[in-house]
């Protein structure tokens, strides 16, 4: 839905950035962590909203002209200080606000002035002019009219400055704007730590319908949260309300609460109650309003039973300061359990009394550092971990952004970005900083519990980090599925499907979590029901899944498609190419031995895990030498797909009898048959 205001827009940008990325890649950083530090609290002080990031460009919205100049004045003061070269462009016009991005001639006019302003100088157009000209305090110098690159017409500037110490009203200190809050300032506190591993596109899988049940059995959805804001840039903050509601209800033991992929797959969606009830087997739905978001949160929560037919049981209005938002989900949480008749267990009245602070912008920062991570683009990873970086240098006394940088480089080394001796060092000075902060912290425990199995290869510490996670929160899927690949990964078989089934039930729209259970299958021979979850589902892993299912099946031609379509996540056009040329004119056995090619290819140049290279050495191409010889080079490298190789996950059971893969075994305290 688009919307047309009239705004005063700023657009700064730093000068030279990309040339200094080049030259001084760390005093760069340096710069536009700073420089975002400083725009995020003078626009929040000026009546200002951050519209958009644009590398080291920052655009902003004010309600009048005279708010955006005492800001861009304000920083610019601030970031001379620094030493930071910036320009500062203001105009004032018709923009559209669409989704999350803001659009119209007043953005671009505002981008282009900007660039005809000297280092640490603002520069206004003829509209601003008109508007504040006649402003005590300001030293205004013309600029004639200038030609702008996508302006139609020639277009007034003014060069704009004041030398009144009075007239900002307040003197700057750069030091507290590049600082993490101190004691003084007033906190937030925090919903919930949003917990999120990798998610890519939201597929609408929808299972059968489920028969209602009983009023003994409850179960909940949170539908996502409607955004009456005004405002669509802060969405993500709305999406993060919604989640630490989720993540709240969730540590009730005796209700059932969906996740949260599977509730934003209802966003928009024109279905009723008891059509979504039906759906996903649940008796009630939780629906919220955001109203307000500003110093103060306005929410409205309603609840609604959805058999024997739609009943609205309760509905509240709330308005608290930001400073209450965890009291306020605990207290929302408390309330619905008592509408829906459910008792909280002693320990769980203590969960939800525990309240902790952060920092606002380190909590925004973490947010953002989210929504970045779950687009799973190369550029979106980049912009993920900055944020989470800036979350943490923000506030160094939150565990969780250093919780969430450790679990970044986890993904990374598990999905062949970076090898493990890259990834390791982070990943262990990350997580034993969060450790010594907060070790009790659901979110550290998890990712601890990553880092155990897949980095350690500690059994038993990671299955204890993984109870004590599920202790706490009975309806966290993530940990559920990757709990059950631990306990495949041991050899215990029916155990480790009950926690993926689980974490179906709990999560069931969600790619990741279907991924990870058609594994589960996998490794316990039901090909069928791993083809039917898979199918037509497009992700890396239950690509895999599918792969070996019609491999172990016979079916070489659904195996081979199922494997191009991962490739492609990968590799080029080419690669892709060839190899469906050498399967159509040599068949399967040939177009893997092309592909095992390409991976050492890949190896040599660039990274592969060597457990990706044992498997592409499948029994087809009968060279089992080749196989455990890349499983050796996985051990000494610390490859997290090690713990893989007892399961019928990766088809080694050709190399079985092998006495240096019974040694592998052996050194990693796996299961020998």
């Amino acid at each position: 839905m688009q919307q047309r205001r009239l705004a005063a827009i700023m657009f700064s940008d730093i000068v030279g950035y990309t040339s200094l990325m080049g030259s001084d890649e760390r005093k760069a950083f340096d710069y536009i962590k700073k420089n975002r530090r400083i725009h995020w609290r003078l626009i929040r002080k000026y009546k200002g909203r951050l519209l958009k990031e644009m590398g080291d460009g920052m655009l902003a919205s004010f309600p009048s002209s005279m708010d955006a100049i005492k800001c861009a004045l304000s920083i610019q003061r601030a970031v001379k200080e620094l030493d930071i070269p910036l320009r500062i462009g203001i105009h004032q016009g018709d923009v559209i606000f669409e989704k999350q991005d803001v659009l119209g001639d007043g953005v671009n006019i505002a981008s282009r002035i900007q660039g005809i302003a000297d280092t640490h100088g603002v520069v206004i157009s003829e509209a601003v002019y008109r508007d504040i000209k006649n402003k005590y305090g300001l030293e205004i110098t013309p600029m004639g009219e200038q030609a702008l690159k996508g302006v139609e017409a020639p277009l007034g500037a003014f060069k704009i400055t004041s030398a009144d110490p009075s007239f900002l009203e307040y003197s700057i200190d750069t030091g507290e704007l590049i600082r993490p809050l101190g004691y003084g300032r007033t906190p937030i506190i925090i919903g919930i730590l949003i917990v999120a591993l990798i998610s890519y596109l939201v597929i609408y899988y929808m299972p059968g319908i489920i028969n209602p049940p009983s009023d003994s059995d409850k179960s909940i959805l949170v539908l996502p949260f409607d955004n009456y804001i005004g405002s669509d840039t802060l969405e993500y903050f709305v999406a993060g309300m919604h989640s630490a509601l989720i993540g709240d209800i969730g540590k009730i033991s005796s209700l059932q609460v969906k996740s949260k992929t599977t509730a934003n797959a209802y966003k928009d969606v024109e279905k009723s109650i008891p059509e979504i009830a039906d759906e996903l087997g649940v008796n009630v739905i939780i629906e919220g309003s955001v109203l307000c978001l500003g110093d103060s949160v306005c929410l409205q929560i309603k609840v609604v039973s959805a058999y024997p037919e739609e009943q609205t049981l309760w509905v509240q209005d709330y308005y608290e300061e930001k400073s209450q938002i965890l009291q306020l989900y605990n207290n929302i949480t408390k309330e619905i359990s008592e509408k829906i008749n459910v008792i909280l267990t002693p320990e769980e009245e203590k969960i939800l009394a525990v309240s902790r602070t952060v920092d606002s912008e380190a909590y925004d920062a973490y947010l953002k550092g989210l929504y970045y991570w779950e687009q799973l683009t190369p550029e979106g990873l980049e912009k993920s971990l900055e944020y989470y970086y800036l979350a943490m240098e923000i506030d160094p006394s939150w565990a969780i952004p250093y919780a969430a940088i450790a679990q970044w480089w986890v993904g990374a080394k598990q999905f062949s970005i970076v090898p493990p001796s890259v990834a390791n060092p982070p990943i262990y000075e990350n997580i034993s900083k969060a450790i010594e902060i907060e070790p009790d912290a659901d979110f550290v425990r998890y990712v601890n519990a990553l880092i155990a199995v897949w980095t350690e290869w500690d059994w038993e510490k990671g299955e204890k980090e993984f109870l004590k996670v599920l202790d706490s929160n009975p309806n966290d899927a993530f940990a559920r599925a990757y709990y059950g690949h631990l306990l495949m990964c041991l050899g215990r078989s029916d155990e480790a499907y009950e926690q993926g089934k689980m974490a179906m039930e709990l999560d069931p729209l969600n790619p990741l979590i279907q991924a990870l259970y058609s594994v589960i299958l996998l490794d316990r021979g039901e090909y069928e029901e791993v083809i039917s979850i898979t199918k037509g589902v497009n992700h890396p892993l239950t690509l895999y899944a599918l792969d070996l299912a019609y491999a172990a099946q016979g079916d070489y031609e659904k195996s081979f498609e199922a494997l191009i379509q991962n490739l492609k996540f990968s590799y080029d056009d080419k690669v892709i190419f060839n190899a469906q040329k050498t399967f159509e004119e040599k068949g399967y056995k040939a177009a893997i031995k092309y592909i095992a090619e390409v991976y050492e290819e890949r190896f040599r140049t660039g990274y592969v895990m060597p457990t990706d290279m044992a498997w592409i050495y499948r029994p087809e191409l009968n060279e089992p030498e080749k196989a455990v010889e890349w499983l050796e080079i996985g051990f000494e490298m610390n490859d997290p797909g090690m713990p893989y190789i007892s399961t019928g996950v990766y088809f080694f059971d050709f190399v079985r009898d092998d006495p240096k893969f019974i040694e592998l075994l052996r050194k990693m305290n796996l299961p020998l048959d």
